[in-house]
């Protein structure tokens, strides 16, 4: 039995149509239900796991693509709208076609359509279970950006609806950095933040650290953080205008290597516990040399690293860098001990920093694509040269002390 799964279908991304070649009929929720697995293998938060996620992936095709990419969860948004025969087949019909690529999906529920309908709670619920048993499953992306849309009151009793009916399952919401952002961390269990600043400033001018102050702050209300970074050119959305969001259009572009190395190992080294990118679709839409080039080559590593220090999420955050404009965190694991130390700062500074009394002599090896600046750790402090803007660096630990 396998399903067949269009490319997007609209310039919105939006994943509207699923033709299930099973050859049974669409017989409705609770058979649907029964052609799943029993056996829930959803994302947990107490897990070793670290997902990192891609917006927008909308067909088998670009399922097979993000996997090369080192991409474990996809999201779709053509779920979530309805919980009809037809609507319900097209959603496990995308589940199964992610389970065939080995991924899970971050389930979009739609949550602004359910919350301001009528018995919208009954209606959510009834798409929850006809797919929450689907190995594919890894957790629910409740709601998109609800401040300004729908108060915290009225999301929780979805939220509640969603734990009694699938309390191993993580309840995950997006909110841009808007008025109250924070205000929703009662209805949620895992906190996703998103902010795009790449937009036409040459490098290293973007503001990058909007992301890691952003983090930063998310962190502070006690829920698990999950970053969305930016993975496309504001040009697709510009249309014909000659200025858009400040930006002169022509000028837009994608991130840099640079960047997106940053985003990955700046959010890392303050304890993230997984990581997004927006979009596949919309990347694509510029054509797909940057996404399969520049892009792929410094994920690849990133999700090389995450493996590596596995459980990624859990490090040492020294707090004392900060102060510098410096991010540091150590990675301690039988065997072996990883440090990355990040400029977060668009100017070029000395990289230096204290490690708190957690290390005080070793030997520091370049990991990956990181520059090799004869960097040294003596005396519980790190001299690792100058470091260019934004840039990052990741060494394996030796000979400690």
């Amino acid at each position: 039995m396998q399903s067949t799964i269009p490319s997007f279908l609209s310039s919105a991304c939006r994943f509207f149509a699923v033709t299930l070649a099973t050859g049974v009929a669409c017989t409705g929720v609770s058979a649907l239900a029964q052609q799943v697995s029993a056996r829930p293998t959803s994302f947990r938060l107490d897990s070793d796991e670290f997902p990192i996620g891609m917006f927008s992936v909308d067909s088998s095709g670009a399922m097979a693509q993000v996997k090369t990419m080192g991409v474990s969860y996809v999201q779709t948004y053509g779920q979530g709208d309805g919980n009809t025969p037809g609507l319900v087949a097209r959603d496990v019909g995308y589940l199964d076609s992610a389970r065939k690529h080995g991924l899970k999906v971050m389930f979009n529920l739609d949550g602004a359509r359910w919350v301001g309908m009528d018995n919208g709670v009954a209606g959510m619920l009834k798409l929850v279970n006809a797919v929450k048993a689907h190995p594919a499953l890894g957790f629910w992306y409740f709601y998109d950006e609800p401040d300004g849309k729908h108060t915290p009151e009225q999301l929780m009793p979805f939220y509640q609806a969603l734990k009694k009916a699938t309390p191993e399952i993580p309840v995950a919401i997006a909110t841009a950095w808007s008025k109250k952002w924070y205000a929703y961390n009662g209805q949620l269990d895992a906190l996703m933040i998103d902010t795009y600043p790449v937009q036409h400033r040459p490098f290293p001018n973007s503001s990058l650290g909007v992301m890691t102050r952003f983090t930063e702050r998310a962190i502070s209300l006690g829920k698990p953080v999950i970053p969305i970074n930016q993975c496309f050119n504001w040009r697709v959305l510009a249309g014909e205008r000659e200025l858009y969001r400040g930006s002169p259009a022509s000028k837009l572009r994608f991130p840099n290597q640079t960047e997106i190395r940053y985003w990955c190992f700046s959010g890392l080294a303050q304890g993230v516990r997984g990581m997004f990118w927006w979009s596949y679709c919309r990347s694509g839409q510029a054509g797909y040399g940057w996404i399969n080039g520049e892009f792929k080559a410094v994920l690849r590593e990133f999700r090389q690293y995450a493996d590596l220090v596995s459980p990624a999420h859990e490090c040492i955050v020294l707090k004392q860098p900060r102060d510098t404009n410096v991010m540091m965190a150590l990675w301690e694991r039988p065997g072996k001990s990883c440090l990355v130390a990040v400029n977060s700062s668009a100017l070029a500074q000395p990289l230096n920093g204290r490690l708190e009394g957690k290390l005080l002599s070793a030997t520091l090896s370049p990991w990956g694509t990181t520059r090799d600046t004869g960097a040294t750790l003596e005396n519980g402090k790190l001299s690792a040269g100058q470091a260019k803007p934004w840039e990052v660096f990741v060494w394996e630990v030796k000979d400690l002390e």
